[in-house]
């Protein structure tokens, strides 16, 4: 709010604004609040995406190597012919909530099994990637929760820098603009009251 612009120089107006700045600043304290909460959720969470991460990466490549290495050895049409006729893997994507935002949460609903009648070669591969699903899943999970979390901190932190530099200061000029203008008036209502004193005691002697 520009100082002076729409401003009602009354007293009225002035309580109403320093009203609504109180309002303000509360909601300013509690978007600060979470602000750090935030941050603090989204440092623990890069933590854990971190920890997780170690030695998962080099599991990852360890099966793909080994479903390149199938293809290599069987084909491309012989091994694709072993695939499971059961249901694949299955699964579910459900909302949750991380301090009020809606992050994703996946179900798991069905594994498929590694056959032992599968080729050596395509049941080493499946045994592969089927060992590192659980940990495939999670690690998506954590970072997708990351990301939602990290988008609501810097919305967080934007409304927050927009009250704090705009918003409240804006405000406080124009109180103090205000509180200027009546001060102005009380001084000039006291200089002509005195004035109209000291005419009419002149008078009267």
């Amino acid at each position: 709010m520009t100082a002076g612009a729409g401003a009602r120089p009354t007293r009225g107006f002035l309580l109403e604004l320093k009203r609504r700045v109180g309002f303000i600043e509360e909601g300013y304290r509690l978007l600060e609040m979470k602000r750090d909460e935030l941050a603090k959720e989204l440092r623990a969470d890069l933590e854990e995406l971190s920890s997780r991460r170690m030695g998962f990466e080099e599991k990852v490549e360890e099966a793909l190597k080994t479903v390149a290495a199938m293809y290599a050895t069987l084909g491309y049409r012989e091994a694709s012919s072993w695939r499971n006729p059961e249901k694949g893997l299955e699964l579910e994507v459900l909302p949750k909530s991380v301090m009020g935002i809606p992050v994703p949460y996946v179900k798991v609903l069905h594994i498929p099994e590694v056959k032992d009648k599968f080729n050596p070669i395509v049941r080493a591969a499946a045994q592969k990637v089927h060992s590192i699903l659980g940990d495939l899943i999670s690690v998506a999970e954590l970072e997708a929760r990351i990301e939602r979390v990290a988008e609501d901190l810097e919305k967080t932190n934007r409304q927050v820098n927009a009250l704090e530099k705009i918003i409240i200061p804006g405000y406080k000029r124009t109180i103090k603009y205000i509180e200027d203008v009546l001060e102005e008036a009380m001084l000039e209502e006291f200089t002509r009251t005195k004035f109209v004193k000291a005419l009419l005691s002149r008078r009267k002697a």
